[in-house]
């Protein structure tokens, strides 16, 4: 897959879909990495959003390409879950390769948009770059908390300072 050529919306779509793929197996193993409560709930949402994604995207593959086996690429944006290494990362490590793929794929989604001739997958892509892009802070704002507090995703509920006392005037 050579980018500096520019994708055809086939290879596009395969792209975005393998990608949404592995993003919602990056967030099943993160939230089986972690023990709050609150946390695993925000992952879930995420892995989630990731699978609608690929469902709205392999509905405008269909739609685009009736004719054509959708066959996807073999490198997604990111390395794969499985690359040598990718077994022993911590949690944190996991937050930033999160945070990472949410990057590339909000700058691949706005960068295909603005190539696209087609206004409903420039459209799409548009909102896909957008929801990418909130991804990261969601994830950004989590990393800092993991970052900050190391216990924060271990314990099956984190209090911030809720059971502090008082003691002065």
């Amino acid at each position: 897959m050579d980018e500096s050529q520019g994708l055809t919306a086939l290879e596009v779509l395969g792209v975005a879909i393998l990608s949404e793929i592995e993003a919602a197996a990056l967030y099943r193993r993160l939230a089986q990495n972690v023990h709050n409560a609150t946390l695993v709930a925000k992952l879930s949402f995420l892995r989630e959003e990731e699978v609608k994604h690929e469902s709205m995207l392999r509905d405008m593959y269909a739609r685009r390409f009736p004719d054509v086996e959708l066959k996807l690429p073999s490198r997604p944006l990111m390395p794969p879950l499985d690359a040598p290494g990718a077994s022993t990362l911590s949690v944190p490590d996991l937050f930033q390769l999160a945070m990472r793929a949410e990057q590339l794929s909000s700058d691949f989604y706005s960068r295909e948009a603005a190539r696209s001739s087609d206004e409903a997958g420039r459209t799409l892509l548009r909102y896909l770059s957008n929801v990418e892009r909130s991804h990261y802070h969601l994830l950004e704002t989590e990393y800092d908390l993991v970052s900050r507090f190391p216990n924060y995703y271990n314990a099956d509920e984190f209090h911030l300072g809720d059971e502090l006392m008082h003691v002065g005037p």
